[in-house]
């Protein structure tokens, strides 16, 4: 299968035989001053590559000598070498000059030379043959000698080696380079290091070897091996080159942490992808976008980036000019602003964004103090698609901002003209009989709306779902009636302080609008139990409750929300005097106790006691519960209520203790206060 070749060197030969044995101590046969080398290979037939072979190193003078055995085993080659040297004095001398760089250099004493990568069990065999090695050299004061003959004979494997897998002794630098380029990076920086420790230890050993043996080599085969050393250090000189090119490129990346070579793939990237990108994107992520590179500046602050803006982060730096160049640079692209509580922003700016943006569809003016009817008037004129609008606490708006809104933008959906005191019913009726569309309406703070206002909402917007009337005192229950009746749509009501308000009032809606969900009549104190009955008969969906101030309301009112609201989350009770434990009671064994309920709200219930506490145990959804001024409250309760429920937020006051009164001594007149004044 494989053919036998073998090449031997005997420059002093002689009847003796060179022993070998792992233990570092073996004989040799007679004539001690003999030196004898031959280096058996078994070639495989014509179509391999591969080549295995044995052999063994022995040196030694005498009875002492020192026997070493290696086999090196590569992903394509395996060779051994058989060698002995004489103990000459003059292989001494030579040899001298270079044991402190070979006592330095332990990687360099394997008998073999690696040519590729050798898997672990090898890795783990060299080693050892390497420790074998030093401490046999050590004992027999033969240190020297031995690291010389293992340089000069790997040089030998080297160009026998290259000879019979290519036929020529070419260069081994070029073959380690083409394994190397098939590695990663990490496995480079290691052979690059094992080289270069190579290459240094090796250089003097190898030279007081060529002197001390040029009578068994031939000059071309030592020219060659320099050469291979010199191929070696110049390529371990290189890397280190490239390491530190490497080290300076990264050192002059930009501070955002990219290079030339990022710049490319960002601008090789789509322009719809990055701009699909940038659509996600708030206000502050854009700008710094925009100072990447200039490809990213013009796509961040292209208008179909700014589809939708908040400034109200900004709302104290915001001015006329900063609203006018948005509005030029977004134009049809921009759809929803909000400039809530940018008070410099006055009628000019607005009319600049209505000039430029008429696709707009939400607009936030809430507390822009200089907005008056000009503004509205542009608006209406020029956002004809404009479905949602906020002018809370302007104050300047009049019921002609109403009537140019219903007039030019007639699929409004929702408007907040809160705390816009000087709107009347004429406003709101010009928006219903225009804006036909209305969904959500809040006029919350508005005095001067009435019933007649709330009729013409009733008989023109049958959409209605949302209806804020917060403290619209001359509200009446004939209004509210109507309003019930035309729009079963109707999902959240608020008609706190809207005193006049009867039980009247919460059976239409009741009868009506079965699909409440959120009921406010804080302060409506002629609210009593009969009404609240029929809400909690018909109203099963009803999942917010704010009953402060509705002083007649007792027990009864929470045994019936406990039965028929099942979906109960959030529930004020404060200022309800007459609400006692039972009521409590009644509401924790209902049906949304333990699933729903989780915010109660039981301020200034003056028969509240601690047995209260104790029934809210089993609401394991209960988050927060607020106790202020309950003066039968104690903290133990309290205490004992968070061990149950770990997560609950407790919102209690106790009143400081009164100081004991003073028995003895004189009690001044006035307190200190008084006798300064």
């Amino acid at each position: 299968m494989f053919a036998r070749s073998g090449i031997s060197a005997a420059p002093n030969a002689g009847s003796g035989r060179a022993g070998s044995s792992d233990s570092g101590g073996g004989g040799g046969g007679g004539g001690g001053g003999v030196a004898a080398g031959s280096i058996e290979l078994l070639c495989p037939p014509s179509g391999s590559s591969s080549i295995s072979g044995s052999g063994s190193f022995s040196s030694g003078s005498g009875n002492n000598s020192t026997s070493t055995t290696a086999t090196n085993s590569a992903s394509f080659i395996s060779v051994s070498v058989s060698a002995s040297t004489p103990a000459s004095a003059s292989a001494s001398a030579s040899t001298a000059d270079c044991s402190e760089s070979n006592n330095n250099a332990n990687a360099n004493r394997n008998l073999s030379l690696q040519l590729s990568n050798n898997n672990s069990s090898s890795n783990s065999h060299n080693n050892n043959n390497n420790n074998s090695t030093n401490a046999n050299a050590n004992n027999n004061n033969n240190h020297n000698n031995y690291g010389s003959g293992a340089n000069l004979i790997s040089g030998i494997c080297t160009t026998i080696w290259r000879t019979a897998t290519f036929g020529s002794a070419a260069p081994i630098a070029s073959v380690m380079a083409i394994a190397n380029n098939s590695n990663s990076n990490s496995n480079s920086n290691s052979n690059a290091s094992s080289s270069s420790n190579n290459s240094n230890s090796s250089s003097c050993v190898g030279a007081s070897s060529y002197s001390s043996s040029a009578s068994s080599i031939s000059p071309g085969v030592v020219d060659e091996v320099c050469i291979v050393e010199q191929q070696l250090s110049q390529r371990t000189v290189a890397t280190n080159t490239n390491l530190h090119a490497m080290q300076d490129n990264e050192e002059s990346q930009t501070f955002l942490g990219a290079t030339d070579l990022d710049d490319e793939l960002i601008k090789q990237l789509p322009k719809e992808v990055l701009l699909r990108v940038f659509s996600y994107l708030d206000v502050v992520s854009l700008c710094r976008c925009a100072q990447v590179c200039k490809y990213w500046n013009v796509l961040a602050l292209d208008g179909s980036s700014w589809q939708k803006i908040n400034l109200f982060d900004f709302q104290r730096d915001i001015e006329g000019p900063v609203i006018e160049n948005i509005s030029q640079r977004c134009g049809g692209f921009l759809k929803s602003l909000s400039l809530r509580g940018c008070q410099s922003v006055g009628d000019q700016s607005i009319k600049t964004l209505a000039n430029h943006c008429h696709n707009i569809e939400h607009l936030d003016l809430s507390e822009c103090k200089k907005i008056t009817d000009i503004s509205v008037t542009d608006i209406s004129r020029y956002c004809s698609k404009l479905t949602a609008i906020n002018l809370d606490s302007c104050s300047n708006i009049t019921d002609n901002s109403l009537k140019y809104i219903s007039d030019g933008c007639p699929n409004l959906l929702e408007i907040n003209a809160s705390w816009c005191h000087l709107i009347s019913e004429n406003g709101v009726e010009a928006l219903a009989r225009g804006c036909i569309k209305l969904r959500k309406l809040s006029s919350k703070g508005c005095k001067q709306i009435n019933d007649n206002a709330i009729m013409c909402l009733a008989k023109y917007c049958p959409d209605l779902m949302v209806l804020n009337l917060h403290s619209c005192e001359t509200i009446s229950d004939s209004s509210i009636r109507q309003l019930a009746a035309s729009c079963p749509k109707l999902q959240k009501l608020c008609v706190s302080k809207c005193v006049e308000l009867t039980d009247l009032s919460l059976m239409a809606l009741s009868q009506h609008n079965q699909q409440l969900n959120t009921l406010e009549v804080s302060g409506c104190r002629n609210f009593t139990d009969i009404g609240f009955q029929a809400l909690g008969r018909n109203c099963k969906y009803l999942e917010r409750m704010d009953l402060e101030e509705c002083s007649q309301i007792t027990d009864l009112t929470l045994a019936h929300l406990a039965t028929g609201c099942p979906s109960l989350e959030k529930l004020t009770l404060s200022h309800c005097e007459l609400i006692t434990d039972d009521g409590i009671r009644h509401l924790t064994t209902g049906s949304c106790a333990a699933e729903s309920l989780s915010v109660l709200e039981l301020d200034n219930c003056p028969l509240i006691t601690d047995r209260t506490l104790e029934h809210l145990v089993s609401c394991h959804n209960l988050q927060r519960i607020e106790l202020f001024d309950c003066q039968l409250i104690s903290r133990a309760a309290i205490r004992k209520l968070k061990n149950h429920l770990p997560n609950i937020k407790v919102h209690a006051y106790f009143a400081p203790v009164t100081p004991p009164a003073v028995t003895t001594g004189h009690r001044p007149r006035y307190c200190r206060c008084c006798e300064i004044l």
